[in-house]
């Protein structure tokens, strides 16, 4: 099948009719449920299929026999003996497979050619979006791909998309196109207790961090913890830790994400926790602290390059009255035998300080690709970062004195 072949390829459906033929025993009543219990090994066993069906016009059903035996004289000793002694009868049933029987997997691997031997059937879920990242492989049948991934999920999925080039480093979108489906990008969805809207073309947003989301947000406390966001999104962090009852200040560079993280601030009703920012992340760090705004926590979800925003901070915190705060980036590493030494080191140098590994937690959220690791390192700001060498001089001799 050539390429230009397969992209005008429409999908037969009618191509997947199969008929099934079983053996069933005819039976009624409390013989079924014997039948049942005992035989439980040697019946139909089919995802999507019943092993007991209705005869028309008849008070009796069928207990259907595995696909194995063929003949009553193939079946188990004990079977044989059992419908001899209730005067059972057996009778070959047959069973219609049509398309909607077959999930996603079997169907592709019959449309695809053999030469391809990984099967795209897994996606991620955003909404009613299900977002592939399809080979080059797979590109000259994308659309059919598209199409059964679309009838298999329906009517959950709505719109099947594929990302068509790598993801911008600033505002972390990808340009992508539409396979099957509405060509409709507003997603709305659930998480963390809160309601999201967004343009999922137009911003960042991935579901496998779910759980990562979580894990962070379970961690802060609202009766003390105030929340640095540099990097938030549209708030998959900022929105749920407002309406856990922490003061967040969130920012994105991204109008559209700040566009949607004042929309779901107020689907949320957070606005008095939340504080919404349009900024350079590194200029927005700069005006809380130059408002003399104190925070105890400080998220970067920007793991390509949230690492370098760790240069913002030496010397600013001159001001500062308290705790230093603590701060949760995001980074990824290559380094698969020692990724927790490699993100330690790199941040380490950007801050100029050593970190104190008695506080540290570095995380390994996920793997992304092959030698691709996603990484969270949380540490304390050191003191030998956050404060000018004058600064510094000075509570050397206030300890001394």
């Amino acid at each position: 099948m050539s390429a230009p072949v397969a992209a005008k390829m429409a999908l037969d459906r009618s191509a997947f009719r199969e008929t099934l033929k079983v053996l069933g025993v005819r039976a009624e009543g409390k013989q079924i449920g014997q039948i049942v219990k005992q035989f439980s090994q040697h019946l139909l066993n089919r995802p999507k299929l019943r092993n007991v069906v209705p005869l028309a016009a008849a008070p009796h059903k069928l207990v259907l026999l595995a696909e194995s035996i063929d003949g009553l004289e193939s079946s188990p000793v004990d079977l044989q003996e059992y419908i001899k002694n209730q005067n059972l009868s057996v009778q070959t049933h047959e069973i219609t497979l049509d398309y909607s029987f077959w999930g996603v997997d079997h169907v592709l691997r019959k449309l695809l050619p053999e030469s391809i031997t990984e099967i795209p059937s897994s996606f991620e879920t955003i909404g009613h979006i299900a977002h592939l990242n399809l080979r080059e492989f797979h590109l000259p049948y994308k659309h059919l791909i598209g199409q059964v991934i679309l009838d298999k999920n329906e009517p959950r999925i709505k719109t099947v998309v594929n990302k068509t080039d790598t993801i911008d480093t600033v505002f972390r979108t990808f340009p992508m196109e539409v396979l099957a489906g509405e060509d409709n990008m507003v997603v709305e969805l659930n998480e963390s207790g809160c309601h999201f809207t967004f343009n999922f073309a137009q911003v960042y947003w991935n579901s496998r961090l779910q759980q990562e989301h979580l894990r962070m947000i379970r961690q802060f406390d609202p009766k003390k913890d105030v929340i640095c966001d540099m990097m938030c999104g549209i708030g998959p962090f900022a929105v749920p830790l407002a309406k856990k009852g922490c003061t967040v200040y969130a920012n994105d560079l991204n109008p559209k994400s700040y566009e949607y993280l004042q929309l779901n601030r107020a689907k949320n009703k957070v606005e008095a926790n939340l504080h919404p920012f349009n900024m350079d992340g590194r200029a927005f760090l700069h005006k809380l602290l130059d408002d003399r705004i104190q925070f105890t926590q400080v998220l970067m979800n920007l793991p390509a390059i949230a690492l370098e925003f760790l240069d913002a901070f030496p010397g600013r915190f001159d001001h500062w009255e308290g705790e230093l705060p603590y701060i949760h980036t995001y980074c990824f590493s290559s380094q698969v035998d020692a990724p927790e030494k490699d993100v330690q080191e790199r941040a380490e140098a950007i801050l100029g300080a050593p970190l104190d590994m008695t506080t540290t937690t570095i995380y390994q959220v996920r793997d992304v690709a092959p030698k691709k690791l996603m990484m969270c390192i949380s540490f304390q700001l050191p003191a030998a970062a956050a404060f000018s060498e004058e600064k510094r001089q000075g509570l050397k001799r206030m300890k001394l004195e």
